[in-house]
């Protein structure tokens, strides 16, 4: 461990003696939770591989920063994860039924920098039943797969191998975008299988998106399902999940979102208008007349890229997610919960309360919130506030409320 970072980590347990003992993991990201009092912060330090080679493509900016010596991978995560602190400590707050998520382009490298925290280590219950439903759903792959499946894999893996993550990551998200979306599915996550023969939701895209990327070749620690919240009580938004791709060469993660659900009928549309209709008749599901060929072997994979179906492939900050509230990210190794409760206790501006003038917050633990409520949408953003905690100790990790254990990660 270097000297820098052994000096972090004598002073967090000095700090906090309540700690028992501290394990420092090695190979895996740090773990980060956010707690009703404050965003808990590890000690234990990632070591990220050295990234390989950026690829040329045009669509995904490339990292401009030189890929790490591996005697300096460990500072350069810590880094990456005090950046990612750094980044949410200015970042805008939703709150949604009393619960406050960040915007989820705002978050950005942290959801990869920190780590997940598994079954072991006290995750928050819907990151748990979340992990848990992904499992169910590759554990039924794994026993059944859709016909022409291994076609599929063969070719995202090939056009990684010639042209490196973009390309596959292109090709990965248009071949699954070609499934016809169907609304009203169960809560469970649909294997492909299933996905293919039912049509299905946003869930179960992603959900076919991660284990065709796993098999052709990514690593689980470059991908993880976001789980993004209502930004409103009564908003039209609702719950929605997606791939997020950490890549080698791109800047900052990659979006993988799944096609729009179908328009519904409108309130007050006559039975004998267009969409009346339209919802009226039985959609069609499964793959399209297109992904079926490519299934079925008449079609190569890349037809799918002449006019592909959905969202495309393009940065968390560009994506229509972007300023969505992020809950909880996950993959099949665990999850991390990016909600807090909401502080309560408003004080009221120093001058008079207009429209537009925000209202300063301080929660249990000295924080202080600046809430705008002029918008549709109420916002929180962290600030300095007289009487109130300094903003440098704002997001002040207390470890106490993190179960840190050593790793057996090799």
């Amino acid at each position: 461990m270097s000297g820098r970072l052994h000096h972090r980590l004598l002073c967090s347990i000095v700090a906090i003696a309540l700690i028992d003992s501290v394990g420092v993991s090695r190979g895996e990201p740090s773990p980060l939770t956010v707690q009703s009092g404050a965003i808990a912060r590890p000690v234990a330090v990632a070591v990220a591989p050295a990234p390989s080679a950026p690829s040329a493509a045009a669509a995904i900016p490339i990292a401009a920063q030189p890929k790490p010596e591996p005697d300096n991978a460990e500072e350069a995560a810590q880094d990456a994860f005090d950046l990612g602190i750094e980044r949410l400590r200015g970042a805008t707050w939703w709150e949604a039924n009393r619960k406050l998520r960040p915007q989820l382009a705002q978050v950005g490298n942290l959801m990869f920098a920190a780590r997940l925290l598994d079954d072991d280590m006290s995750p928050s219950a819907e990151g748990a039943s979340r992990v848990q439903r992904l499992r169910e759903a590759m554990r039924a792959h794994r026993q059944s797969r859709p016909a022409g499946w291994n076609r599929l894999v063969s070719q995202v893996r090939d056009a990684r191998a010639k042209a490196g993550d973009d390309a596959a990551l292109t090709l990965a998200n248009a071949l699954i975008n070609d499934v016809r979306y169907r609304d009203g599915t169960d809560g469970s996550y649909y294997p492909p299988a299933r996905l293919f023969a039912e049509s299905g939701v946003c869930k179960d895209f992603a959900v076919a998106k991660y284990l065709l990327l796993r098999e052709a070749g990514f690593d689980a620690s470059q991908l993880r399902f976001v789980l993004l919240a209502p930004r409103y009580n009564n908003t039209p938004d609702d719950w929605h999940v997606m791939l997020v791709v950490q890549a080698d060469g791109m800047a900052e993660p990659a979006a993988l979102d799944s096609p729009p659900p179908r328009v519904r009928k409108r309130l007050g549309d006559a039975p004998g208008e267009p969409d009346a209709q339209a919802d009226t008749q039985a959609d069609p599901v499964g793959p399209s007349a297109r992904l079926s060929a490519i299934l079925s072997g008449r079609k190569p994979a890349d037809v799918v890229l002449r006019a592909p179906s959905g969202p495309a492939v393009v940065t968390l900050g560009a994506s229509g997610q972007a300023e969505r509230p992020l809950a909880v990210v996950f993959n099949e190794q665990g999850s991390l919960s990016f909600e807090r409760d909401a502080p309560v206790g408003t004080r009221k501006p120093p001058a008079f309360k207009r429209r537009g003038a925000r209202a300063i917050v301080a929660d249990g633990a000295g924080q202080s919130w600046s809430v705008d409520s002029s918008g549709v949408f109420r916002k929180w953003q962290l600030t300095h506030a007289d009487g109130a905690a300094p903003l440098q100790d704002a997001l002040k990790p207390d470890l106490r409320q993190i179960d840190v254990r050593g790793s057996t990660a090799g």
